[in-house]
C-alpha cells in the first residue's frame, strides 16, 4: 500500500515538473520587451503591410515620379511610377512626401522674430521748410521697421515645392533601402482609393492600440526579444455596405496582445462604406488582407 502511494507521489511530481517547464517555456516565448515608449497620449508610429486578396502585390504610398509609364513593379499605388532607384523614408509615420527646404531649418516663428533686428531711421527736416537753424532743427523718428526674414522651410534640397518637412512612411518595405524619400516603382491599382480610405481610418486607432498594449506589457514586467519584426496578418470580410462581418487571424505575431491590437483597430475603424463593386465576390462579400508590423 505504502509502495503504491509512493509511486503515485512520484508520478505527481513528474507531471508537476513537466507542467512547470511547459509554463516557463510559454512565458519565455510570450514574454517580451520592445522599443515602444511608455506613453498615455502619443501613439507610436507603426509600419503596416497592405496586400489585396486579388493579387500578391503590396499596396503602397510613394512620392510621384516624373515618369508615369506602365511597368511590372511588385507594388500597387494610385498611379504608374518609375524611379531610377527605389528608397523608403527612414522616418516612420503617416505618409508624407519630403518638401523642398533644408534639414536644419528653424520652424519656430517666435524664435525667428526674436532674432529679427529692428531698424530705425531718422529723417532731418530741411531748414527751408522750417525757420530754425541747424543746431535747433528737430528730428522726427520714423516708425520702427521690422526687417523681413524669409522663413526657412524644413525639408530636403530635392523635395517638392508644394510640401514642407521631411519624408515619412508607415509602409513595411522589407527589401527597400532607407533614404530621404519614399520613391517606389508602382503600378496603378483600380481599387487603390478604397484601400487608402481604410488606411486613413485605421491609422487613427492602430498606434493608440499598440501603445495601450505596450503599456500593459510594461506594467506586467514582460519583455520581447529585440531586433525582430512581429507581423500580425488578418483577413477582413466586408458586406456590400462595407460593414465588417468577419475578421480572421491569418498569421500571428506570437504575441497575443499585438494580435488583439490589430483586430481591435479594425473593429474601431469600421465600417468602410461603398466598397467597389469589382471587389464584391459571388458570396456578396469583399475580402481584404492586411498586415501589421511591430519593429522591436
Amino acid at each position: 500500500m505504502t509502495e503504491t502511494r509512493n509511486k503515485n507521489i512520484l508520478y505527481a511530481l513528474i507531471v508537476g515538473s513537466f507542467l512547470l517547464h511547459m509554463m516557463i517555456s510559454w512565458v519565455s516565448v510570450g514574454g517580451m520587451s520592445f522599443s515602444l515608449s511608455k506613453s498615455d497620449t502619443e501613439p507610436t508610429p507603426i509600419r503596416m503591410k497592405l496586400v489585396p486578396n486579388s493579387a500578391l502585390k503590396q499596396i503602397v504610398q510613394s512620392q510621384k515620379s516624373k515618369i508615369s509609364e506602365k511597368n511590372d513593379s511588385k507594388f500597387f499605388s494610385d498611379r504608374n511610377n518609375t524611379f531610377a532607384r527605389e528608397t523608403k523614408a527612414a522616418t516612420v509615420g503617416q505618409f508624407k512626401a519630403a518638401g523642398k527646404g533644408q534639414r536644419d531649418a528653424v520652424l519656430d516663428k517666435n524664435l525667428q522674430n526674436a532674432k529679427t533686428k529692428k531698424v530705425e531711421k531718422r529723417k532731418e527736416i530741411k531748414l527751408s521748410d522750417i525757420g530754425f537753424n541747424k543746431k535747433t532743427s528737430p528730428q522726427i523718428k520714423k516708425k520702427a521697421k521690422t526687417a523681413k526674414v524669409v522663413q526657412a522651410r524644413k525639408g530636403l534640397k530635392n523635395g517638392e515645392l508644394s510640401k514642407s518637412g521631411l519624408g515619412r512612411t508607415n509602409d513595411y518595405l522589407s527589401d527597400i533601402p532607407l533614404g530621404d524619400f519614399t520613391k517606389l516603382n508602382t503600378q496603378e491599382y483600380e481599387f487603390y482609393g478604397f484601400y487608402h480610405r481604410i488606411r486613413q481610418k485605421l491609422e487613427q486607432f492602430w498606434g493608440l492600440n499598440i501603445q495601450e498594449k505596450a503599456n500593459k506589457l510594461y506594467k506586467e514586467g514582460r519583455s520581447i526579444a529585440s531586433d525582430t519584426n512581429l507581423i500580425t496578418g488578418v483577413t477582413i470580410k466586408l458586406n456590400s455596405k462595407g460593414q465588417i462581418v468577419d475578421i480572421i487571424l491569418k498569421s500571428t505575431s506570437g504575441v497575443k496582445e499585438l494580435d488583439d491590437a490589430a483586430i481591435d483597430s479594425f473593429n474601431q475603424a469600421g465600417p468602410f462604406p461603398n466598397p467597389p463593386k469589382g471587389m464584391i465576390q459571388a458570396d456578396g462579400k469583399a475580402t481584404i488582407d492586411w498586415g501589421f508590423v511591430v519593429n522591436t
